[in-house]
């Protein structure tokens, strides 16, 4: 079990802005598979069609990551986004540091924000002074946690995160997130099954 948890600590989770919604931004999750490849990341496994990307980073730091992805998935796609990058204990963190939960809380409908430079978080502080009604939010160290009842679209509290951030963030429901980690487990299980 110790190999696993070593293994893990070099898992990382790529997350596209804004691909594959509404027909534009097309960014096929084959390709994505084969472009981490050919950048050097192993056992790559993508998430849905919304450009989640889970691998092996072989000791590359997050910031170079992104900034590989965002210029092969423009060179070899066409296709301009924004990339956060987060290692799988900083995953294991916006996990922890969810404090909105409740019967009454629907994880389709509760959206985690994950910013790509630390500032950003300061940007989200004076929206925990506001008045949300029915909405909640909580900002960690990592992600901002926005319970939306009747979904993003109708959400002026999503609304503002995304205004006050622009494409220095990219927001996931509670339930990919979840789901994000168990496949971060598999790859690094396969990474301990390649040694």
């Amino acid at each position: 079990m110790a190999r696993i948890s070593r293994d893990r600590d070099d898992v990382h989770i790529a997350l596209l802005r804004g691909v594959n919604v509404g027909g534009s931004k097309k960014v096929p999750m084959l390709e994505l598979r084969e472009l981490a490849r050919s950048i050097g990341f192993g056992n790559p496994r993508t998430l849905l069609n919304s450009g989640n990307l889970v691998y092996a980073a072989h000791g590359k730091p997050t910031e170079e990551a992104a900034i590989a992805l965002e210029q092969g998935i423009l060179q070899r796609m066409k296709v301009s986004t924004r990339v956060v990058v987060v290692t799988a204990a900083e995953l294991d963190t916006i996990l922890d540091e969810n404090t909105i939960d409740g019967e009454d809380v629907d994880p389709s409908r509760l959206f985690v924000s994950i910013w790509r430079e630390f500032y950003d978080r300061q940007a989200l502080l004076p929206l925990l002074e506001q008045d949300w009604g029915e909405e909640q939010l909580h900002v960690g160290s990592r992600a901002a946690y926005q319970h939306a009842p009747e979904g993003a679209t109708e959400s002026p509290l999503v609304d503002a995160v995304a205004k006050l951030l622009g494409d220095r963030v990219t927001a996931r429901n509670w339930n990919t997130i979840g789901k994000l980690q168990s496949l971060v487990d598999d790859v690094a299980a396969a990474a301990n099954e390649d040694a």
